[in-house]
């Protein structure tokens, strides 16, 4: 119990509460106990008023000395207030040494004691609390004229009033006890009430700890735990936003990883085939003994084979920036000039291979890393070239509120398993012997820089026709 808060303040409440109660308890026993010292004295002193009231009563035409001189008159008086009052009186005389009294004597030792101690001089009274009685004994010297006439001596029981109190006393400790237990009990659904919102919090802390969530703990009080409870939901809702954000970049990383791995496997599947084409030829060239149309063939094969690893493994460098010589910055240019002269490079391509180019583009300006919009560009444009079934080719830029350059061109019909793949690498098909050098990674790169450039490219397959579309929103109006 004493491990959890509610079982420290509780017990520190009951232990405060106990001593609190035993102090509160001690003072009114204190108050009670100088309450019956007052009584009892107020209650001699009435006494003593009342025996010579009586006696002055009773006696009037005798002298107040002859009166007290006269033993039978003040035992008669003394007799009559012991009935009324229960109370032991005595006259002890000086002159003779006699001593009349009516009542009961509780303790003979205790009047002969405070006959003695007044010495004729002082009225005494001394209260005798013992473990079975409790009794006053009283002492009044009698003076008239200057002549010492004898003591009067009281004694009485006041048990009774001291039994009262004690029972007073013992109800007032047993309503305290039932207030007590009753504080006790409201202090702990109190404190329970209170401390249920913590326990509930540790919970929700432990399953933290063990990667569960409990969606939002319940706000009972605007007091500090309340306050707490808010902290940390908003840091339950912190990890849980975490959490996600790792699982989204372990995912992105795994998807990394496994494209990485396919890219290195692709790779050294493409680079096979020009090193087994390459290797045959030239162990066939090594064996001699070849006519003139043979060795030709070889040679063009080997030249071939070599261009095409060569560009393969200058787009494979392109893909994994392995090689920049130039770090580019994004600038503003006119996209129309550009394409222009990329077509005039291209001039020479065109006749060889009796390509004709429908170009029309608007004047605009578009912000991006020019020298990758160029590569974007070519790269269309060859894989144009390799694949025109007609010898004609669209260039198209259209300016509204974005740049689209369009490419298209007619081709023979694609594999139905690779024709919503033509922008990952290593995607390619062959209709013919000069599509053998292409390295599938063109379109890859296409796609690589112009989300680079914040562009967006997409194609559409329609009839025998297939038309390339980079969107660049970054436009300079």
């Amino acid at each position: 119990m004493l491990r959890t808060i509610k079982g420290k303040i509780t017990v520190g409440i009951i232990f405060i509460s106990i001593i609190v109660l035993i102090l509160i308890n001690l003072i009114i026993w204190g108050i009670f106990e100088n309450n019956l010292q007052t009584f009892i004295i107020n209650d001699m002193e009435k006494i003593r008023d009342i025996v010579f009231s009586e006696i002055k009563r009773q006696y009037p035409i005798s002298s107040e000395k002859n009166s007290l001189n006269n033993k039978n008159e003040i035992w008669s008086v003394l007799n009559t207030v012991s009935k009324q009052y229960d109370i032991y009186l005595s006259m002890n005389y000086f002159e003779d040494n006699f001593r009349q009294f009516a009542g009961e004597l509780l303790e003979e030792e205790s009047v002969e004691n405070i006959v003695l101690d007044s010495d004729k001089k002082s009225s005494l009274l001394y209260i005798h609390n013992q473990k079975t009685k409790l009794y006053a004994t009283y002492s009044y010297p009698i003076y008239i004229e200057d002549d010492y006439i004898g003591i009067f001596a009281f004694q009485k029981n006041y048990l009774n009033e001291y039994n009262n109190n004690v029972n007073l006393m013992i109800r007032i400790i047993f309503i305290q006890l039932i207030l007590f237990i009753v504080m006790i009990l409201v202090n702990y659904i109190w404190l329970k009430k209170t401390t249920d919102p913590l326990n509930d919090l540790a919970t929700a802390m432990t399953f933290i700890g063990q990667g569960k969530f409990s969606n939002g703990l319940k706000t009972r009080n605007n007091d500090e735990i309340g306050i707490l409870i808010d902290h940390f939901n908003k840091m339950e809702d912190q990890i849980m936003e975490q959490m996600r954000y790792l699982q989204l970049e372990k995912k992105k990383i795994e998807e990394l990883e496994k494209e990485s791995r396919d890219f290195f496997n692709y790779a050294t599947h493409e680079m096979k085939t020009p090193i087994t084409s390459i290797l045959g030829y030239t162990q066939l060239l090594q064996k001699g003994n070849l006519d003139k149309e043979v060795t030709e063939r070889a040679y063009s094969r080997i030249i071939a084979e070599s261009e095409r690893m060569y560009k393969l493994i200058q787009n494979m460098l392109v893909v994994a920036r392995c090689e920049q010589l130039e770090e580019y910055e994004p600038e503003s240019f006119n996209i129309k000039e550009l394409l222009a002269k990329i077509i005039y490079e291209f001039e020479l391509t065109f006749n060889k291979q009796k390509i004709n180019i429908c170009f029309d583009c608007d004047d605009t300006i578009i912000f991006a890393i020019k020298e990758e919009v160029r590569t974007i560009i070519k790269n269309l444009i060859d894989n144009g070239i390799k694949y025109s079934q007609d010898g004609k080719i669209s260039i198209k830029c259209k300016s509204e509120d974005y740049v689209c350059i369009i490419v298209e061109n007619k081709i023979l019909p694609i594999p139905k398993e690779i024709r919503e793949k033509l922008l990952e690498p290593f995607i390619k098909y062959n209709y013919g012997e000069h599509t053998q050098m292409s390295s599938g990674l063109g379109l890859f790169i296409c796609k690589e820089l112009a989300e680079k450039n914040k562009a967006y490219i997409d194609y559409k397959i329609y009839e025998d026709r297939i038309c390339f579309r980079v969107k660049f929103i970054n436009i300079e109006q």
